[in-house]
């Protein structure tokens, strides 16, 4: 692995996880705030594997309505493909 975690540094990792739980304790237990705070990181990343990344710690600590803001921002700055976005959307409609 070389000191990295899924293709971050070990510090890139661990910062990824702590803003998600960041962002899970000022909402405490709100989804539209978590997704409102998650909103407002998301629109500043402008480096497309840091939004992935941070979507995936989110996914991680099974905060989904979290990984969808970052998943989202990741497919915007063009780390996600049409393809797999049109793919994880229909797969939440439950087709």
């Amino acid at each position: 692995m070389n000191g990295r975690y899924n293709g971050q540094t070990k510090t890139e990792y661990h910062k990824n996880y702590t803003r998600v739980k960041d962002i899970m304790d000022k909402s405490a237990g709100d989804e539209d705030k978590a997704k409102s705070l998650a909103q407002t990181q998301a629109t500043r990343i402008t480096d497309e594997n840091k939004a992935l990344n941070r979507a995936f710690a989110a996914k991680d600590l099974n905060q989904e309505h979290i990984f969808e803001v970052f998943f989202q921002r990741a497919y915007e700055l063009g780390s996600v493909s049409k393809q797999d976005y049109r793919d994880y959307k229909l797969s939440k409609l439950g087709i």
